[in-house]
């Protein structure tokens, strides 16, 4: 009898349950969304531009882009978090003076069943968790180190000075003899910001191969890396629905990676793919995030103004695909880190990733005892027609962040020509983004021929963390 035996996780960019799949569910106590009851959620503007409070109440939205890029630091989520969040407005009024009444309403849309015909036919016909939260109120990078390790280390904040040196999931998978990879588009973010002792990852490319192959062969675990337009002249390419970009380049990728898996059967009976995002993106959501007992502290770790991470962030789109999981709806209390407690039990690890992990309630509960019959490929007709970013479109916060990592990257460069020629700060905001590019790629080139020592967990004896076809790739690539 077929097996659970392979889990895809794309994780997508910034953006609220309610904005992307509240007009599909209508609302409950806690939870749902907000179909037939969009008018009763509203916020009021009380910054100083309006001279009496202005009130904007939920309203369908076909923006394909947004600019400015809504703020979603600690200080700016717990400003949203007032009300209980009634703030949302107001932090964006706030923080960008000169926008209008229609750029401030747009915190307040979301995107009618249909709109997003990819990832609304999905929601559909799969599992939806609609009570899944971001791992704690902030951006992108704590919230993304989450999901590969349990624990920000008490950082909340998009900072080169974050020293991100936990165990992480993949640390416990190499050990355990069960088989990883992360596929990446652009600028790999978890490469460079927690996999240091496991540094090797494969382009986007190699995952639509690899789910061509036989199902023995792929990963047990994988891990998808969206293009984050980290690079001005690559924003055609941007599909990590980042609201800077074109959220239907977003609906590609999912049509993309969906019907990568669902064409090899043989695959897709034994697979689960998870759809989520990394936080909310500074856009309204009508559930109030809860604190203690769904929030433990993953450690003692506190942050500079005292937070203990005993309370989650926002909550987010999140999809479970699978033969092994009903059609509909699951009310259970989620986060990123519920993701690897359902790992750690799948596969009878031992969990060093704290206590949030130890902690975090599954879904496996609602594992079928066998596979049912499900959505075949998305149609063709729901690619949709792709436009560019415009060049005038502001880098977000993370493409900033982004492309400051990889300067500093390249100071960690070994060899001093190399790092030396790297490190020359360009004139134009063009020429650094291409240095931008080249850093990131020398600096895996030189992780691949210097790797770190592997970290040996307690108790066990290094069994190796990379595979043969992942060596032999590092060794490929080294020549180049």
């Amino acid at each position: 009898m077929a097996s659970l035996d392979h889990i895809i996780v794309l994780m997508l960019e910034n953006n609220s349950f309610d904005r992307m799949l509240g007009a599909l569910f209508p609302e409950r106590v806690g939870g749902g969304g907000i179909k037939g009851s969009a008018n009763n959620h509203w916020n009021d503007d009380t910054s100083p531009k309006p001279k009496a409070p202005v009130r904007h109440v939920m309203q369908p939205t076909i923006a394909r882009t947004v600019q400015p890029d809504p703020m979603h630091e600690y200080t700016n989520v717990l400003n949203q978090f007032k009300g209980p969040n009634k703030g949302f407005v107001t932090d964006f009024a706030t923080t960008y003076e000169t926008t209008d009444w229609l750029q401030r309403q747009e915190i307040m849309g979301y995107y009618d069943d249909g709109i997003l015909p990819n990832l609304h036919t999905l929601a559909k016909q799969y599992t939806v968790c609609d009570r899944w939260f971001s791992s704690m109120p902030g951006p992108t990078w704590p919230n993304r180190v989450f999901v590969h390790t349990g624990t920000s280390l008490g950082y909340t904040t998009n900072s080169m000075g974050n020293n991100w040196d936990q165990w992480t999931l993949y640390d416990l998978l190499g050990d355990n003899g069960v088989s990883w990879k992360i596929y990446y588009a652009d600028g790999d973010i978890s490469q460079a910001l927690v996999l240091r002792h496991t540094p090797w990852v494969d382009p986007m490319s190699y995952f639509y191969i690899a789910a061509r192959g036989p199902e023995a062969s792929f990963p047990k675990y994988c891990f998808i890396e969206p293009n984050y337009g980290s690079y001005p002249w690559d924003k055609v390419s941007q599909n990590d629905q980042h609201p800077l970009s074109d959220v239907f380049r977003g609906e590609k990728l999912i049509w993309d990676v969906y019907n990568a898996l669902r064409a090899n059967d043989s695959l897709w009976q034994r697979s689960l793919l998870v759809i989520t995002y990394d936080e909310h993106g500074g856009f309204y959501d009508h559930v109030e995030p809860p604190g203690p007992p769904d929030a433990v502290p993953p450690d003692n770790r506190t942050d500079a103004s005292g937070f203990k991470f005993d309370k989650l962030g926002l909550r987010v789109p999140t999809i479970l695909l699978s033969p092994w999981l009903d059609q509909g709806v699951i009310t259970d209390t989620f986060d990123h880190t519920s993701l690897l407690k359902f790992l750690i039990d799948k596969w009878n690890l031992t969990n060093l990733l704290g206590d949030r992990v130890a902690s975090a309630n599954t879904f496996a509960k609602y594992l079928r005892k066998t596979p049912r019959q499900t959505y075949k490929l998305l149609p063709k007709s729901n690619i949709p027609t792709l436009h560019a970013t415009p060049e005038s479109t502001e880098l977000s916060d993370n493409q900033r962040s982004l492309i400051e990592l990889g300067h500093h990257l390249a100071t960690q460069i070994s060899d001093p020509d190399v790092r030396t020629a790297l490190m020359k700060r360009p004139v134009t905001p063009m020429a650094e983004a291409q240095l931008a590019v080249e850093q990131f790629r020398s600096f895996r080139v030189d992780q691949a021929k210097n790797p770190s020592s592997p970290r040996q967990l307690p108790g066990k004896k290094k069994k190796g963390l990379r595979t043969k076809a992942s060596k032999k790739t590092a060794k490929r690539r080294t020549k180049k």
